[in-house]
């Protein structure tokens, strides 16, 4: 093995490294995916992914789409970048689908349209948030809504992250679903990228 061989070798294991601390993988959209008809579709709802929005006061939602089945449990989490401005803003999370909601989860009505024969449950935003630092991209986060729920029936779910009153120009916010840690060689050579977009959606840069 020759010395660039060997740079190579060590730089896609320090990669690797830092995959694990990251976990999530962004998701990237050519539009913003700010209702149902343009939900960005998950295939993998238990792989570790991440949207980041910076929503508008017209579109102030983001839809995920993916097929669940009976008993499947899933994992979602939504989050706000440590910025002054967005100190007091309390994002919600809906999961909608078949056979939902579920006893004893609070239901309500949603202020945008959903697909039809669908009924969800609401997740609020309603304790202190979780302080969150993440050392790859060197970015602070406040964790609003962490759940894990086991899917009442299969079929199509959605499931979105939203202001829920008098949405401001500025707000963001990211959404993520799933554990699993998959990344796949192609990634390696875009991180630098994500790390500075990401950055950018923190407004640390």
């Amino acid at each position: 093995m020759n010395y660039q061989s060997v740079v190579s070798a060590f730089t896609i294991l320090t990669v690797f490294s830092c995959v694990q601390v990251w976990g999530h993988r962004p998701i990237e959209a050519e539009e913003q995916p700010d209702r149902y008809d343009r939900a960005l579709n998950i295939d993998r709802p238990d792989v570790s992914q991440v949207y980041y929005g910076t929503l508008e006061v017209e579109r102030p939602q983001v839809w995920f789409r993916f097929e669940g089945k009976e008993n499947q449990e899933i994992y979602f989490s939504v989050g706000v970048p440590v910025i002054d401005r967005l100190k007091y803003y309390r994002p919600h999370i809906a999961l909608i689908g078949p056979g939902l909601p579920g006893p004893g989860i609070e239901a309500g009505e949603l202020p945008f349209q959903v697909p039809s024969n669908l009924e969800g449950e609401i997740y609020y935003s309603h304790k202190e948030p979780r302080f969150f630092h993440e050392h790859f991209t060197d970015t602070e986060s406040w964790i609003h809504i962490e759940v894990t729920r086991r899917l009442p029936r299969s079929g199509t779910y959605y499931l979105v992250a939203f202001t829920p009153n008098d949405p401001k120009p500025g707000d963001k916010l990211w959404l993520a679903m799933g554990t699993k840690e998959r990344f796949k060689l192609r990634d390696f050579f875009v991180f630098r990228r994500w790390k500075r977009e990401i950055q950018t959606f923190h407004e640390t840069r």
